[in-house]
């Protein structure tokens, strides 16, 4: 027996995103659900890999350093999250002369980054104050692959996530009742 996934739908994501009101909190929400980003991968972004020259960057290179299994893979950003990079970089990367932090979520402390545990906060926090509900940042992770397994095929949505195998990936293919209809629909 499969495990089900724990997911946000289409309209809590957008309650989500549209009432967050902290610039900073927003982006990081939307890094996770536009990326499919393990928490840790998040927290140990470096601003180079976001941002590079003048403009931000249009695929994301999740790095073997800060990879589960060592193992890099590249994510396309989609507008949504280049608009969240903006923002992160307004908000979070100028810090005072003389201090310069490498990370894209610096912490007090500029030659730190967040902790995966203060963002599982943050996230924790939006979720309760804006849907009501607990939300983790793996019921992100979960929304981004169940989103994608609406449009795209099980491969695709394997190696966007990072997972060795497809057995990990296919926890994703359970059906809800609107798949269902839609499935129906497309017969006629």
């Amino acid at each position: 027996m499969q495990t089900r996934i724990k997911t946000i739908s289409d309209t809590e994501l957008h309650t989500l995103l549209s009432n967050c009101s902290c610039t900073w909190h927003r982006a990081i929400l939307t890094l996770l659900a536009d990326t499919g980003l393990r928490i840790s991968e998040l927290a140990a972004l470096r601003q180079d890999d976001l941002w590079i020259g003048d403009a931000p960057v249009g695929e994301l290179e999740v790095r073997a350093a800060i990879a589960k299994n060592h193992n890099p893979r590249h994510i396309p950003l989609s507008p949504r999250a280049i608009e969240a990079t903006r923002d992160l970089r307004a908000a979070l990367w100028f810090t005072p002369p003389g201090i310069i932090s490498p990370w894209a979520l610096p912490a007090a402390r500029p030659s730190r980054h967040l902790t995966a545990r203060c963002l599982q906060l943050i996230v924790h926090h939006n979720g309760l104050k804006y849907l009501n509900i607990r939300l983790t940042p793996h019921m992100l992770r979960h929304t981004f692959a169940t989103r994608l397994m609406r449009k795209t095929n099980i491969r695709v949505v394997q190696q966007l996530l990072g997972h060795k195998s497809l057995s990990s990936t296919q926890i994703y293919t359970h059906p809800n009742s609107q798949d269902l209809k839609e499935a129906i629909a497309t017969l006629n």
